[in-house]
């Protein structure tokens, strides 16, 4: 054979394991990405679960008593204090605690053959498991407990009648925007409860009204782009939605302002403070 040839095939040879070196390397990093992203599914607290209710006898919390509730509980001093303004107040706080340490199983669904939706599973059967703190129009539900392709972009819903327990979502490829049950909330082994900080109910009645009346019956478009005028958009996702309620208001919730928006950058905007948070991590927005 040629010398020519024969340096040929040596470089043909080399550029295959170099090739399959790569794919190997990049299948186990998706395997590796794969296991955190379904096995990991949930926070649950590894501290131990102290007794609270000598805190909770209090009349006046401390800022150190408020930090040590939420770590022990995933409620905000905005949460305990609504709570604690009923006679059952401290013991559904109680009884959030009991439910934020335990470890739960998980049932998971396939919406369609990429797209996976988990809920929680109490004896073998799906169970409304996390009590919710008392919500407010222009509240945001966040999960992360559905992902597509192992990519858990997650969930989010916007209240628009607290009163009547009614959210506004835009759920999968195919469907429009509808009004949903907040109830349905219950049952994600990951829950987030955001509200808009430093502004008064009457302007958070306002945008809920607005996404009530304005962005309900859109197609569903998975790379919704935002719009930055008053045009009614013509698709839209779940987060790009809320995003637009808001921003007709003034309110850029985007976290990372990019082209687009997911759950995630609402999770991380700074604009919003969490009132109660299940299943994520107390330190972390997602």
């Amino acid at each position: 054979m040629p010398i020519i040839q024969k340096r040929e095939l040596s470089t043909i040879k080399k550029r295959g394991r170099s090739l399959l070196l790569i794919i190997s390397v990049l299948i186990s990093l998706y395997c590796i990405f794969i296991w955190k992203n379904v096995y990991d599914a949930s926070y649950t607290p590894k501290g131990p679960q102290a007794n609270i209710s000598c805190i909770l006898k209090k009349n006046k919390l401390s800022r150190e008593d408020y930090s040590f509730l939420f770590k022990q509980t995933g409620l905000s001093k905005t949460a305990i204090d609504e709570f604690r303004l009923s006679s059952d107040g401290n013991k559904k706080i109680l009884s959030i605690q009991n439910n934020y340490f335990k470890r739960n199983n998980i049932f998971r669904e396939q919406l369609n053959p990429f797209t996976v939706q988990e809920s929680i599973l109490v004896n073998g059967s799906l169970s409304r498991f996390i009590q919710m703190a008392p919500v407010k129009n222009g509240d945001i539900l966040l999960t992360k407990s559905c992902y597509t392709l192992y990519w858990r972009h997650g969930h989010c819903g916007i209240v628009i009648d607290a009163k009547k327990g009614i959210t506004l979502e835009s759920l999968t490829p195919g469907s429009h925007s509808i009004t949903q049950d907040i109830s349905k909330w219950q049952y994600f082994p990951t829950f987030k409860i955001l509200r808009l900080k430093n502004v008064d109910q009457k302007k958070l009645d306002e945008i809920a009204s607005f996404a009530a009346k304005n962005l309900a019956g859109i197609k569903y478009g998975i790379c919704s782009p935002k719009r930055y005028d008053d045009a009614k958009p013509k698709v839209e996702n779940c987060s790009q939605m809320i995003w637009q309620a808001y921003y007709h208001y003034g309110y850029d919730i985007d976290g990372n302002k990019g082209l687009l928006v997911t759950p995630s950058d609402l999770a991380k905007s700074d604009l919003f403070e969490v009132v109660q948070t299940f299943g994520f991590p107390p330190d972390k927005p997602w």
